[in-house]
């Protein structure tokens, strides 16, 4: 089993992740774990000796069950905020958009599965959002409602940082 890029410190937790963005029909594909209260993209962490494209289509499968191909890469976000443990986090994710490989069974409507992620189970309930609707569900990391938008995804890099109220 490889490691999880991911540094934990009095001060600071640092996360190397990659997301996955997934479109049908003008909505999008998001999840709420472990009955968090929001919505993210599923995704995870990049492991060590591994790349993120290699990283979002692992996890996206893990997550989803079934195997997803990329699209185009989107872009990188270093983003600040606090978790909902209190603790400043900084995390550097790499965003793809992904589209099922043909032949698998890809699921259009909403469902839940439990994930066993290295021996911890994560319940997961997945949600297909209408786009233009983003603005009525509690997101995260909050700028996805900015960049996604008519059914297109504008990003490259971003830096969001919760922390700095001047941002």
């Amino acid at each position: 089993m490889r490691e999880s890029i991911k540094i934990k410190t009095d001060n600071y937790n640092f996360k190397f992740r990659v997301s996955g963005i997934v479109i049908n029909d003008n909505k999008i594909l998001l999840v709420d774990m472990d009955n968090s209260g929001f919505l993210c993209l599923p995704g995870g962490y990049v492991e060590l000796g591994e790349t993120t494209e290699q990283a979002v289509c692992r996890e996206m499968e893990e997550e989803l069950g079934y195997k997803l191909e990329i699209v185009k890469y989107l872009g990188v976000v270093e983003n600040f905020f606090i978790n909902k443990y209190n603790k400043k986090m900084h995390e550097i994710c790499f965003y793809y958009l992904l589209k099922p490989l043909k032949g698998e069974n890809a699921r259009y409507n909403d469902y839940s599965l439990i994930e066993n992620d290295k021996g911890h189970n994560i319940k997961l309930d997945f949600k297909w959002i209408n786009i233009n609707k983003l603005g009525e569900y509690d997101v995260r990391p909050i700028f996805l409602k900015k960049i996604v938008k008519n059914n297109s995804i504008i990003m490259e890099h971003i830096i969001f940082n919760e922390l700095d109220k001047s941002s």
